[in-house]
C-alpha cells in the first residue's frame, strides 16, 4: 500500500501539542491557583501540575484537544475536540422526530430564569476587607467601587465576567469567597453592590474598610487584629 507523499505533514498538522499562553495560566498569575481543569480533562493524564509549574509529557499526548476546550482562560493552544455530526435523516424520520418534540414539549414544566455559568459569593461574616481578591480577578468580576465624592466605598460582583478560574478564592486567607456554578439570575446573583464601611485603626491609626454585616463594628485594621498588636503596643517588658 502505497502513503500520498503529503500523509506526514497532513498527519503532523492533526497532531498538535497544546502550548500554555503563561500570560493567561492563572498557574502564572497566582501561584496557590487550585485550577485542575486541563489534568482533569485529559484522558491521556499528560499533564503535569506541581508546586512549580504546569507542564505537559509530550510522549503521552495524542491531540485530542479536550485540555483546550475544558480551559476557561483560552490559556492553551490546540487543537480543538472532534465533534461527531449525526448523519442527515430523512423527511418521515424528520416529522416523526418533531411530532415526538411537540409532545414533550407540551408536557414540560415552566421555563426556568436563566443560568450564569460562575457565580462569586462573598460572605460578609468573614471578609476582612483586604481587596486580594479584587486586585488579582484577571477579569474583575470583583471590583471596588468610590463614589464621585470618594465619600462611600463598596465592592461590585459582576458574575457575567466570572470564568470560574477560581483565583479569588484561592488567596483568601478569610475562606470568604465561594464560586457557585449554573446559578439563576435573580437580585441576589449577577450584578451586585456590597456596601462598605469605612474606618480607621484606633491601634496604628491607618484607614481600612470591611462589609457592612448588620451591627458589626470593627475598631482594628485586618493587620493588628491578626498579630494583636493593639494588645501589645504598650506592653512593658
Amino acid at each position: 500500500m502505497s502513503l500520498s507523499p503529503g500523509w506526514f505533514k497532513q498527519l503532523k498538522q492533526e497532531w498538535v501539542i497544546p502550548e500554555v499562553i503563561p500570560e493567561r495560566c492563572v498557574h502564572s498569575l497566582c501561584e496557590v491557583a487550585s485550577c485542575t481543569r486541563c489534568v482533569d480533562a485529559c484522558p491521556q493524564e499528560a499533564w503535569l501540575l506541581d508546586d512549580a509549574s504546569l507542564k505537559i509529557d509530550t510522549s503521552r499526548c495524542d491531540g485530542c484537544g479536550l485540555c483546550v476546550a475544558a480551559c476557561t482562560e483560552s490559556a492553551l493552544v490546540g487543537n480543538s475536540p472532534v465533534v461527531e455530526i449525526t448523519p442527515a435523516i430523512n423527511r418521515r424520520q424528520f416529522l416523526r422526530k418533531a411530532l415526538v418534540f411537540s409532545v414533550e414539549d407540551s408536557m414540560a414544566p415552566p421555563v426556568a430564569l436563566p443560568l450564569i455559568p460562575f457565580v462569586p459569593m462573598l460572605s460578609l461574616a468573614n471578609c476582612n476587607g483586604c481587596d486580594a481578591c479584587i486586585k488579582l480577578c484577571p477579569h474583575q468580576a470583583l471590583q471596588l467601587e468610590n463614589s464621585d465624592d470618594e465619600q462611600t466605598l463598596a465592592y461590585r460582583i459582576q458574575a457575567e465576567h466570572c470564568t470560574g478560574c477560581g483565583i479569588c478564592r484561592d488567596v483568601c486567607e478569610r475562606d470568604a469567597v465561594e464560586v457557585r456554578q449554573m446559578q439563576p439570575v435573580n437580585q441576589q446573583v449577577g450584578n451586585t453592590t456590597i456596601p462598605l464601611v469605612q474606618a480607621r485603626c484606633k491601634a496604628c491609626g491607618s484607614h481600612f474598610h470591611y462589609p457592612a454585616d448588620g451591627n458589626a463594628v470593627k475598631q482594628h485594621c485586618r493587620i493588628c487584629a491578626q498579630t494583636n498588636h493593639h494588645r501589645q503596643l504598650f506592653q512593658v517588658y
